[in-house]
């Protein structure tokens, strides 16, 4: 159950093309998804594990709302069963995959020593 539980995810971004999908649903997905990337928060995420904690429930709450207002065929798409779980369970490999690339990425072309301004700016008064 654990493991099919984590394609709910990429499974209801896929609502997001669907054509029978209400717009109702659409916004609320995409509102939890812009609340996620956006530096503006309820709790400022500077404020260690505490900023983290309205991302951490507003962001599913969003994400039920939005499978809730779901027609009931589409919800049975987005929860896999039994029978398509093993199917759909490889599939966690590459999103995992795709998970880690992306981090590498970020951590090696982002900078260790924390300045924002380049090294060879001239500093201006």
């Amino acid at each position: 159950m654990a493991k099919s539980a984590w394609m709910i995810v990429p499974n209801l971004l896929r609502t997001l093309v669907r054509s029978d999908v209400a717009l109702k649903s659409k916004l609320l997905l995409l509102a939890g998804l812009i609340y996620l990337i956006s530096p503006v928060d309820l709790l400022p995420d500077v404020l260690v594990g505490i900023g983290w904690l309205d991302d951490l429930l507003i962001v599913p709450l969003l994400g039920w709302l939005s499978y809730r207002s779901l027609p009931s065929s589409v919800q049975e798409d987005v929860v896999p069963n039994d029978a398509t779980a093993g199917k759909q369970s490889r599939r966690i490999y590459l999103y995992l995959g795709i998970l880690v690339i992306a981090v590498i990425g970020i951590v090696m072309l982002g900078g260790t020593d924390g300045n924002v301004v380049p090294e060879n700016a001239p500093l201006g008064n």
